[in-house]
């Protein structure tokens, strides 16, 4: 009997610890989740009935397919590029150069700037008056006119790999921190260029940090909504087309937007578990080498 209420009990208290999560979880995230679900299915401005027509109007306007091709286009050119920005950027800061708690102090600012803050900051530097176009005018021959970049694709590009190539920047130097230098040193010993020891040893083992950082990136990049909203002009990714549904629109459009967030929310779930089969496989190549 003893027994029977020490596990008893033991599994009221854990379920007692686990409330105020379970709690947060379903009034946080699972209930408006299906909310969203249900909500997307609904006749516009109705609370009864099911339909498809929501799903449909979006994916068969050129205009919806358009924007679900922009937000694959800003996040996979944003995290390609955070991968070739990150790499040579942390095997700089490795060798502990001079300067480089500052330089790791600047990779981090990013990631404690709020977007809205970050957009705008970003729209005075690069816009046509701003310190950029300033510099180029004033300072640097036959430039003439200010180079475009607010309201452009190239510049949105660029924006996002400012606010979120840190997260692949961060889990990659800490890879190559943790990484034994005694078997880049075999390697030397070998015979092996220093080229060589970092195309066949160095990068492979940093590759899943690689890959999970960049998932990180772009699951950033993918839901982005400061940055285009105040810095894309007409490019508008999913996140922003969410909010003109329901901003612009009067009566606001909360069927449509519904359907549009989980076409969202489908799309990254789907790229996720590719790229994550991805990884792991990348994991396993690099750990059997």
């Amino acid at each position: 009997m003893t027994a029977f209420w020490r596990r008893n009990s033991s599994g009221l208290i854990t379920l007692l610890l686990l409330t105020p999560a379970l709690v947060s979880f379903f009034g946080l995230f699972f209930y408006p989740m299906v909310l969203t679900l249900i909500l997307s299915f609904r006749p516009e401005g109705e609370i009864l009935g099911w339909t498809l027509e929501n799903y449909g109007r979006f994916l068969s306007n050129p205009d919806g397919r358009w924007v679900i091709v922009l937000t694959f286009i800003l996040a996979l050119a944003s995290t390609a590029l955070s991968i070739l920005l990150s790499v040579p950027l942390a095997l700089i800061l490795r060798e502990k150069v001079r300067g480089h708690r500052f330089y790791r102090l600047i990779v981090l600012v990013p990631l404690v700037i709020p977007g809205l803050i970050g957009a705008l900051g970003l729209l005075l530097f690069w816009g046509t008056r701003g310190w950029f176009n300033l510099f180029l005018t004033q300072f640097v021959p036959f430039v003439e006119r200010p180079f475009p970049v607010d309201y452009t694709l190239h510049g949105l590009i660029m924006f996002y790999v400012w606010l979120y190539f840190p997260y692949t920047c961060v889990t990659t130097l800490s890879s190559l921190e943790s990484l034994d230098r005694s078997i880049e040193e075999a390697g030397a010993v070998s015979g092996a260029t220093r080229w060589q020891v970092l195309r066949h040893i160095v990068l492979p083992l940093i590759t899943p940090a690689i890959l999970a950082g960049s998932v990180l990136t772009f699951m950033a990049a993918f839901g982005a909504f400061s940055v285009p909203l105040i810095a894309g002009g007409n490019y508008r990714p999913l996140s922003v087309e969410i909010y003109k549904e329901i901003s612009i629109f009067i009566p606001a459009r909360w069927s449509a937007a519904s359907a549009i967030a989980v076409v969202m929310g489908v799309l990254q779930v789907i790229f996720l578990s590719l790229y994550m089969r991805y990884v792991r496989r990348a994991g396993g190549a690099g750990g059997s080498r």
